[in-house]
């Protein structure tokens, strides 16, 4: 059957174009949007999402949703209005748990499936998060509860830093975790809940203890075989917070990996480009597969 994949996050990414290219490759019309391409009409005569004059959950099979921010209500809406009319969304989540954006949100729901995850709290008690750092011994580390790329993490020595880098804040948007102080993390990628077959280390630059393939550290890739007890905590990761699509950023306590992060809207550009691994490939081959599965259950109703 011929494929049509809507990709709901700006053009102009990385991201996209090569999701956009490969689809070309596996026979996929993959197509993207952003928020402000769309139209919602709810009248008499008709319902539904518009872009460019065209009924999108007509025109499209599937709808990848990695664009949330600033227009959630809309987004989820997008997701819902997809899965109403039988068509694949991915997260397919999306549609039924909804969407939390809080990091806090994921660490609770691993811990309590018994996915390790670092000593965290969320007080909204500037005291009571003094105290939880002192119980856990500093240095320790500062984390926005809805950062990423690296943004809003902080490690902190002293009870001084401490009450000095909350008071920069709203309450409630830091919590509390222990630093771990590996000498490297690592990030797998996860495409249907299968972790690809390679991972890559990731070393701080001199001078700071963060990761991100924006921060210029030092990246090497494994295959995945070396090391299976990151591709277990990985894939359980990925099950527990039903992201089909999703960067795992792991560092261990000892011999113990601990999830950092499980990024539901992972970059892959410093991924592909130091392991050679064709990420998109693997992601619009897993959408298309869920495509297909999804033509032969509605059509066989």
């Amino acid at each position: 059957m011929a494929c049509k994949i809507l990709w709901f996050e700006s053009d102009d990414l990385y991201t996209v174009r090569r999701g956009k290219e490969v689809g070309k490759e596996l026979g996929v019309e993959v197509c993207s949007i952003d928020a402000l391409d769309l139209s919602f009409v709810a009248d008499n005569d008709s319902t539904g999402v518009y872009a460019f004059g065209h009924d999108l959950t007509e025109e499209y099979d599937a709808i990848i949703i990695r664009s949330f921010m600033p227009f959630v209500a809309e987004s989820l809406t997008l997701a819902h209005l997809f899965r109403a009319a039988n068509k694949v969304v991915v997260d397919a989540s999306l549609t039924d748990e909804g969407y939390a954006i809080s990091k806090m949100h994921d660490y609770l729901l691993l811990a309590a499936n018994d996915v390790p995850v670092p000593r965290s709290r969320l007080l909204f008690d500037p005291t009571a998060s003094q105290a939880f750092a002192a119980q856990i011994g500093y240095p320790c580390i500062l984390k926005g509860v809805h950062g990423s790329e690296g943004r809003h993490v902080y490690k902190v020595d002293t009870p001084e830093q401490l009450w000095k880098r909350l008071r920069q804040y709203k309450t409630g948007e830091l919590m509390v975790q222990e630093f771990l102080p590996a000498e490297e993390d690592y990030r797998v990628i996860v495409v249907g809940y299968k972790a690809l077959p390679v991972y890559v280390s990731r070393q701080p630059r001199t001078g700071d203890f963060r990761t991100n393939f924006e921060f210029n550290e030092k990246i090497t890739p494994y295959p995945l075989s070396q090391a299976p007890r990151l591709q277990h905590v990985a894939e359980e990761a990925a099950r527990v917070l039903r992201r089909e699509f999703c960067g795992v950023d792991i560092r261990c306590r000892g011999e113990t990996p601990l999830v950092l992060e499980a990024n539901r809207r992972p970059g892959f550009k410093g991924f592909e480009q130091e392991t050679g691994f064709d990420v998109a490939k693997a992601f619009i081959a897993y959408v298309k597969g869920r495509c297909e599965q999804n033509a032969l259950s509605v059509g066989g109703r």
